[in-house]
């Protein structure tokens, strides 16, 4: 079996992993889809610094104060394991269908070849 994996790192640049934890339930927020999408119009707008510069009170209005925003970003590998989804997933050419070769080193099973099989399960 494979181990487990925590996709999250607490560095300075990479993809936000954009979500307002609560202060005092540790929960997300209830309307996290919605946020996640309005960070993503931001961050389309104005680059991937959007989600650093942006104030939570913009985004959660009143509720701000009651839930801190997380800054870790996404494993590299995660992020470049999804790539699938702008690759087969998203263009019309392929119609949906799943590629029937999946090429890789020894040295990436752990990162990008684990991210991909989770990611298109």
């Amino acid at each position: 079996g494979r181990p487990e994996w925590c996709i999250s790192r607490q560095r300075t640049w990479g993809v936000p992993i954009a979500l307002f934890v609560h202060k005092e339930t540790a929960e997300l927020h209830p309307n996290t889809l919605e946020l996640i999408e309005k960070v993503a119009k931001l961050v389309e707008e104005k680059g991937i610094q959007a989600w650093w510069d942006v104030d939570a009170a913009e985004l959660l209005g009143d509720e701000a104060e009651q839930y801190e925003k997380v800054l870790d970003t996404l494993d590299v590998w995660f992020d470049s394991g999804v790539t699938h989804f702008s690759v087969v997933d998203a263009r019309e050419e392929y119609n949906g269908n799943s590629a029937d070769l999946y090429l890789e080193g020894s040295d990436q099973h752990r990162g990008w070849f684990q991210s991909s099989l989770i990611s298109s399960i």
